[in-house]
């Protein structure tokens, strides 16, 4: 996994993500991984599981729909 480094963030806005990192539960770390991502259209590790199990219940549902295979 990479890391990135930014240099030069001026005090408002460093209390600010410290803020909003708090009011959603979240380390600054964290918060600035969620702001990337929704910037960018990358949906995090969670989103990406949520989505893959989804797809595996909606293809579960499917098949028990139309009854066992050679019926």
């Amino acid at each position: 996994m990479a890391a990135l480094s930014i240099r030069g963030i001026d005090d408002k806005l460093h209390r600010a993500l410290r803020m909003r990192a708090a009011e959603n539960g979240r380390s600054m770390e964290e918060e600035v991984r969620e702001i990337l991502r929704t910037a960018v259209g990358v949906p995090s590790p969670e989103e990406e599981h949520r989505k893959a199990l989804d797809e595996m219940v909606a293809a579960a549902m499917e098949r028990r729909r139309h009854g066992p295979s050679g019926a």
